[in-house]
């Protein structure tokens, strides 16, 4: 375990975000003391020249910094950073002693610059850098009363006093900053376990997670393979009987074929279930995507006797959503056939969208029977179908390509005569649940 009483490594990002903070700081000193410049003129006097170009050319510099740390060009090591870390303290020491040097008689509000760097080398430093830090810091306070006044009646020795009263309380500024750093860091590496053990916790859970659900979803293909290749063994030791009737034989191997296909058939979509690929995010017009759609199911509906309807869009028809197309085409059409499927001769099937607030919806709206509790309570799991010859994988399919889209599939409304199946979808381009 780390020694917290120790900076931890520094990490360039954290770096410049608590380095951006001293900086507004320092610029919030400066024009703190440009304000008690303009307010105590009669007392202090004017800022000399030299003073007035120092304080405008580190306030700029200070907001030059600021930029580029908001978009670094290069981002540094630990060794980079801790060179920086150094040379930001440096600079900020540097420049109150200017500041101070060239601002004779009014050194005594300036030293309010250093506390600066004392707070920087109470975060970065480890101690003995820290230590010098606060010695050369206190040493120049001092020094700023001494080199223009020299010796001093004893009358006078209040200067130095209070030189020395400003130096304490810069070595206390120092003291506490480290303590509350200490505790910072106490904090934040007993946060960083908690969330290494926390993930470690969710991977665990993940991994169980995907090993059962591996597990039910190979119970299940075992079980929907099982019925058909039974039928098939079934059916070929009839028709294989020397004695058995030409009928009997011919209607045995059709049941094979039967089976067969429907095996085919559950392979073919067991594996479109399986290679769901990530969607390709592409600029579509809604009614273009909608009347694809329609115009592929619309020959199956006529031979079915089914009147197929294409809705108007609602919302904001001319606007363009992003998404794949093909995927979006596949689910439509799995609706639709769902839809053909469960609809009575003479009825009709809708077919509809709208746009509008961020969010897209793609509907399909039968007139048959309702579905079923049993399985409205898993819809879009792999299997679950009423349909004798179905797979029970299409809504499965369906459902994936939606969740791919950062949207889900939703049973909008299940009552007699009014069965609506929707894709409730993003429009924008970023897909966070992917």
């Amino acid at each position: 375990m780390r020694d917290r009483s120790l900076p931890p490594p520094m990490d360039f990002d954290a770096f410049r975000r608590e380095n951006g903070v001293l900086i507004l700081l320092n610029l919030g000193v400066m024009l703190g003391l440009l304000v008690l410049h303009l307010v105590f003129r009669p007392v202090l006097g004017a800022l000399s020249l030299g003073g007035a170009l120092a304080l405008s050319a580190r306030f700029l510099m200070q907001l030059g910094e600021l930029a580029l740390l908001t978009r670094p060009p290069v981002k540094l090591g630990q060794r980079g950073t801790e060179a920086y870390a150094a040379f930001t303290v440096a600079a900020h020491i540097a420049f109150a002693s200017l500041l101070s040097s060239l601002s004779p008689g009014q050194e005594s509000h300036h030293v309010v610059l250093l506390v600066i760097p004392i707070i920087a080398a109470a975060f970065w430093f480890r101690l003995p850098w820290l230590v010098l830090t606060a010695a050369v810091v206190t040493g120049l306070t001092v020094l700023q009363v001494w080199i223009p006044l020299g010796v001093l009646p004893q009358g006078q020795l209040v200067e130095y006093f209070e030189a020395t009263t400003v130096a304490l309380i810069f070595i206390l500024v120092a003291g506490v900053v480290r303590i509350l750093a200490h505790q910072l860091w106490g904090r934040e590496e007993a946060l960083q376990q908690s969330l290494s053990q926390l993930a470690a916790a969710r991977d665990l859970l993940v991994k169980e997670e995907r090993l059962a659900a591996i597990g039910k979803l190979s119970f299940a293909i075992a079980h929907e393979i099982r019925n058909p290749v039974t039928m098939i063994a079934c059916s070929a030791s009839a028709a294989s009987r020397p004695n058995a009737p030409v009928e009997a034989r011919a209607e045995s191997l059709e049941i094979i074929a039967q089976e067969s296909r429907r095996l085919e058939r559950l392979t073919t979509d067991f594996l479109s279930y399986a290679r769901q690929r990530p969607p390709e995010l592409r600029c579509v017009a809604l009614a273009t995507t909608l009347g694809s759609a329609w115009g592929l199911a619309r020959q199956r509906a006529e031979e079915a006797g089914i009147e197929l309807v294409l809705a108007p869009v609602e919302g904001e028809e001319e606007s363009e959503c992003e998404l794949d197309p093909f995927q979006i085409q596949q689910a439509l059409l799995n609706l639709l056939m769902n839809a053909l499927d469960a609809t009575p001769s003479g009825g009709r099937i809708r077919l509809g969208g709208s746009a509008g607030g961020g969010r897209l919806r793609l509907w399909v709206e039968d007139t048959g029977a309702p579905i079923p509790h049993a399985i409205t309570e898993r819809l879009g799991e792999p299997f679950q179908t009423t349909k004798p010859m179905g797979t029970g994988l299409g809504l499965a399919i369906t459902r994936s390509i939606a969740r791919g889209h950062g949207g889900d599939l939703v049973l909008e409304d299940n009552s007699e005569g009014q069965v609506r199946l929707a894709l409730n979808l993003p429009m924008g381009r970023s897909l966070e649940t992917m």
